[in-house]
């Protein structure tokens, strides 16, 4: 069986806290929803701590306490908090709309962005993107002369929808579970809602946060950077390469290319079973792709 037919090196294959996804077990992707809807219930349990009087924004105590505000920025545990808490139920702009569809984007799309990322650099990519498109917005917000107060996960959300699109283009998903639409052609209607959003003074929504989210998730996949336990596994092998003496001249030996070629197809397929696809650098993916397409060309001269 070629390695383009085992089931990590799939598009489509599922991947777990180690690497290995496991249908039965929980995704990241769920457990982070879980944590937000059980922040969202306990707040409405919360008194009232504040009203925006000139939008009519309502802050119960436990969303105020987590909240990422311009005036407070020092308060560091914010710039994690306010990604997983939203507005109330009770809030009059927004209400449940604002979990609900945080929620529900993370849920159909971010289950295929943490299986090609591997469930431990999902959670430390979305992480990240929870602190920078907080602080983000915060700094522009600073820049321009504004006060802001920030709750939910739209940051994050954005990169994770960045992602998938860049990821997988051409995906036809579902606007409201009825119109079918490519994948790329929801980015362009993130950036058309984004300046909607920018130009409309009266809006609550946080345009800015929204638009560093997404610029994050793009520069995440283009420059391939790693976070977490994975991206130490990265920089040990970037060490190691760096380390092997080259010989100055290099003599064709299709045999023994091919060998080395078996040799390093073999230790990156058990550096899969490890840590997952996740941990792959651009040139391990490229390298099981020559092996691959090698393989094929062996059946066919046969």
């Amino acid at each position: 069986m070629g390695i383009e037919n085992r089931s990590y090196y799939r598009d489509d294959a599922d991947y777990s806290y180690t690497g290995q996804f496991n249908s039965t077990a929980w995704s990241m992707v769920s457990i982070i929803i879980a944590i937000n809807v059980g922040v969202f219930v306990l707040d409405m349990f919360t008194p009232v701590a504040a009203v925006d009087i000139n939008g009519g924004t309502v802050y119960h105590l436990l969303g105020k306490w987590l909240a990422l505000s311009s005036d407070r920025a020092w308060f560091f545990w914010n710039w994690l908090t306010y990604g997983f808490s939203h507005a109330p139920i009770d809030d009059p702009g927004v209400g449940y709309w604002h979990i609900l569809g945080n929620m529900l984007t993370l849920f159909f799309l971010g289950k295929s962005v943490e299986q090609r990322m591997g469930s431990q650099e999902f959670l430390s990519f979305y992480l990240v993107a929870v602190v920078v498109s907080g602080l983000g917005a915060v700094a522009i917000a600073w820049l321009t002369g504004n006060a802001v107060s920030l709750v939910g996960a739209s940051g994050a959300v954005t990169a994770v929808v960045a992602a998938f699109i860049l990821w997988f283009p051409n995906r036809t998903l579902l606007i409201w579970g009825i119109v079918p639409i490519p994948a790329w052609l929801l980015g362009v209607l993130m950036v058309a809602s984004n300046l909607s959003y920018a130009f409309s003074p009266d809006s609550h929504v946080s345009w800015q946060a929204h638009a560093v989210g997404a610029i994050f998730g793009v520069l995440y996949l283009k420059n391939d950077w790693k976070f977490g336990p994975l991206g130490i596994n990265r920089l040990k092998d970037l060490f190691k390469d760096s380390l092997k003496r080259r010989p100055k001249l290099k003599l064709h030996d299709p045999d023994a290319a091919a060998g080395k070629l078996q040799a390093e197809a073999d230790r990156i397929l058990a550096k899969i079973n490890q840590s997952g696809e996740g941990s792959l650098t651009s040139r391990e993916r490229k390298t099981l792709n020559k092996y691959s397409q090698s393989l094929r060309k062996r059946r066919s001269d046969s």
